[in-house]
């Protein structure tokens, strides 16, 4: 089978796997290589660094080898990478779903892949306003996906979908990723008029028929950070506020919404709040209070959409992707 090259993360992956949610890349060389060995594999020798649940009773494990990282996950089984992060090496289980593999291939394990190269990577939700990213952090279940599509339908640009890579310089730069918005049942309907469920209930839906200009494909500087605070009504009546957090207050917010802090801890942890700590010097993050009220979510955003509009490309430093 021939080797494909696809886009993502502001780099390029060379895989014999066929990835259709994945762009193609024009590029001449990968920065990440993956590798398919079949068969399963037992756990890897080295340091149990924590565990994470990727949904129900399914978790994944973290691991520092001599040689690298691992993640191993209850179902789709052992990926290993390298210690520059250039070489993803999957130990394919006999029986696995693939579109499980690959959703694993695109969040954790790629964003271990980026760690192993001095990339931090957010669980957040972002877009570009005006030539510059802004992310949105928050826990499963609080809105991330829903503000950014209102952000997006107010004139910003999806970046990325719950996984965001944050590339360190004296600009850090946010990376795009999978723009495509994961949506429940009552937000895809109010933003794009998909129609409920027959059965009734709330389910989520992948919002993948952005326009092309309504999607961001190039590293952007990262221009804020937003802590979703959900609340009943802001104060003084607006319909969202902001609060800046202080140094600590934002280091510690970057951490507890890293895409890999609970498998990364253990002698990972340093590094991740070295990681974060760096990047709040240059970055301000804010608490958002903002009201949770479908019908008043796109005031919201224009409120905010209006505190970054202002951003002009040229003073951005807008770059072309670029490798890991």
């Amino acid at each position: 089978m021939t080797a494909r090259l696809y886009e993502v993360f502001g780099g390029t992956l060379r895989s014999e796997l066929r990835i259709e949610e994945l762009p193609d890349s024009s590029a001449r060389d990968a920065d990440w290589t993956l590798n398919v060995i079949d068969g399963s594999s037992s756990a890897p020798e080295g340091e149990l660094l924590g565990s994470d649940t990727v949904f129900g009773d399914t978790r994944v494990r973290g691991f520092r080898m001599t040689d690298g990282f691992g993640l191993v996950f209850d179902d789709t089984g052992r990926f290993d990478v390298s210690r520059d992060g250039s070489v993803i090496t999957w130990h394919r289980p006999t029986e696995v779903a693939l579109d499980s593999a690959l959703a694993d291939l695109t969040s954790r394990v790629l964003a271990l892949a980026l760690h192993a190269n001095g990339v931090f990577t957010l669980h957040a939700s972002a877009v570009s306003i005006g030539g510059a990213g802004i992310a949105f952090l928050a826990p499963k279940h609080y809105g991330k996906s829903t503000f950014c599509s209102a952000l997006v339908l107010a004139g910003a640009r999806a970046l990325s979908d719950d996984t965001v890579p944050v590339r360190r310089g004296s600009t850090p730069r946010l990376s795009p990723g999978l723009p495509r918005l994961k949506l429940w049942s009552d937000a895809a309907s109010r933003f794009f008029g998909v129609e409920g469920d027959q059965a009734g209930g709330l389910r989520k839906h992948l919002m993948d028929h952005l326009d092309v200009s309504q999607v961001e494909r190039r590293n952007v500087p990262f221009r804020a950070a937003y802590v979703l605070n959900p609340v009943a009504e802001p104060p003084d009546g607006a319909v969202v506020t902001r609060d800046r957090l202080d140094m600590v207050s934002a280091t510690i917010a970057l951490v507890m919404h890293s895409k890999l802090g609970p498998v990364l801890t253990g002698s990972e942890s340093p590094v991740i709040l070295s990681l974060a700590a760096d990047i709040v010097h240059s970055v301000p993050v804010y608490s958002l209070n903002v009201v949770r009220d479908l019908e008043r979510i796109d005031e919201a955003a224009r409120v905010v959409a209006g505190w970054h509009s202002g951003e002009e490309q040229d003073r951005a430093g807008i770059s072309a992707p670029g490798g890991a």
